[in-house]
């Protein structure tokens, strides 16, 4: 295997075996295929599995475990779960309950949604949820491929996953392909089986949003809507009143002291201090005239503008050197100070670029917006003053989110970030990891 120490993923033959493998997959600290047999009251940190079946699973998927973000982690569809979910792999072995699938630059890797115990008495232990980088995900999925061809090379089998893993490898190389099957990914479909009209309509919309912009958009909304979605977006853009100086962005260092492996939420929470350092707000709430003065606007204007992108199922901004105008969903003051604190917060994710969207999707760089707005809006070192973080209570959350202009699960999910109040479901875990 690769050099790798966060992600590994390994496979060993006993001698005189053809094909069934012990298979080990590690992400940092967790490892996944930790796996316990009550019966013969042992634990062993590999599963015995046919090395093809699960190499030609990751083959046949790899694209869309690469790039494909989820909706929801909650009820992910069958279709989403066919390609993500390694209990879909075939081969009839007891595989880790783990989900796989993007969030941008990462791939994660999650509990899956179906049962652990299947046909006896083996059980996973349970984990949660790890990330690892794509350039660590990667060479480390390459090598587990090679030495799975190395080994079962003059099979049947092994002669049809070379021809698959150098098909792959072809459109890898090639960028123009490369960037076709990660649009078709990000969309949520498999190779070739993405409406051409809608991939040709969303690479003529790089043009305006650039291919990451437009890769969010797949993100935001999959499906054959998404290159008129992602018009519809500029078009709310380009009619919308909103005009913001994002500058002030710029001036972030991004110096920031913090672990390897550091989650959006990390980083925002640093960015965030940051921009109140800057500005010379380091505590209490930021009132109305100085959150307008970090946009270069009057928070009148802001309040006041209608909200062009309210029907719309993301609002963006589109500018070009440091003015940028913003489609706006949001009405309530609390909300739409929110939904602004995420453009800038964008702004600072992505550096020199005109186009951004906000969003509900997973994915790293709206991950990274959300956090960015509650830690903007509500410092948890200034939550901790207000509220008795170890015993919160509903009323109290209520009167510290009007406090300090936030809608209140913004408080909640403070507290439940910093561990003092427990995760609701696995999308709240996926959304601090």
């Amino acid at each position: 295997m690769t050099a790798s120490n966060h992600f590994k993923f390994s496979a060993a033959w006993q001698t005189g075996s053809a094909d069934v493998a012990e298979i080990s997959l590690r992400v940092g600290d967790q490892v996944i295929s930790r796996i316990a047999d009550t019966g013969k009251g042992t634990v062993r940190d590999f599963f015995r599995a046919s090395a093809t079946s699960l190499a030609f699973w990751f083959a046949d998927n790899w694209w869309r475990l690469r790039w494909e973000t989820i909706s929801d982690a909650r009820t992910p569809s069958v279709d989403w779960r066919l390609r993500h979910e390694l209990n879909a792999a075939s081969g009839g072995a007891l595989w880790p309950s783990v989900m796989i699938y993007s969030v941008g630059d990462r791939v994660a890797f999650a509990p899956g949604v179906g049962k652990r115990v299947v046909d006896g008495p083996q059980a996973y232990f349970p984990f949660e949820i790890g990330m690892v980088a794509a350039g660590e995900y990667e060479p480390e999925l390459d090598s587990f491929f090679d030495t799975v061809l190395e080994h079962c090379a003059r099979s049947e089998d092994g002669s049809a996953l070379n021809v698959l893993l150098r098909q792959i490898a072809t459109e890898r190389s090639d960028p123009e392909l490369a960037g076709w099957r990660r649009l078709e990914a990000c969309l949520g479909y498999d190779p070739d089986a993405a409406p051409d009209d809608v991939v040709d309509a969303l690479i003529e919309l790089e043009e305006i949003a650039g291919e990451e912009g437009v890769e969010e958009a797949a993100h935001a909304q999959p499906g054959a809507n998404s290159a008129r979605s992602l018009s519809l977006a500029m078009e709310a853009t380009r009619d919308s009143a909103v005009a913001v100086n994002l500058s002030l962005a710029d001036k972030i260092s991004r110096n920031w002291n913090l672990p390897n492996y550091a989650s959006p939420w990390q980083m925002a929470e640093a960015a965030a201090t940051e921009l109140r350092s800057i500005i010379g707000v380091n505590t209490g709430r930021l009132n109305q005239a100085v959150f307008g003065d970090i946009f270069r606007a009057r928070w009148a204007d802001l309040k006041s503008s209608t909200a062009t992108a309210r029907k719309l199922p993301y609002g963006a901004r589109m500018g070009e050197d440091v003015k940028s105008r913003i489609a706006l969903q949001t009405l309530t003051s609390h909300d739409r100070r929110f939904e602004l604190a995420r453009q800038f917060g964008d702004a600072i994710w992505h550096r020199n670029t005109g186009f951004g969207i906000v969003s509900r999707a997973k994915s790293d760089r709206q991950k990274f917006q959300r956090a960015f707005a509650h830690n903007l809006l509500c410092p948890f070192d200034d939550l901790q003053q207000a509220i008795d973080v170890n015993d919160p209570k509903p009323e109290a959350m209520q009167i510290v989110a009007r406090k300090f202009g936030v809608h209140p699960s913004v408080v909640r999910n403070q507290l439940v970030y910093k561990g003092y109040l427990p995760f609701e479901n696995s999308s709240e875990a996926a959304e601090a990891a």
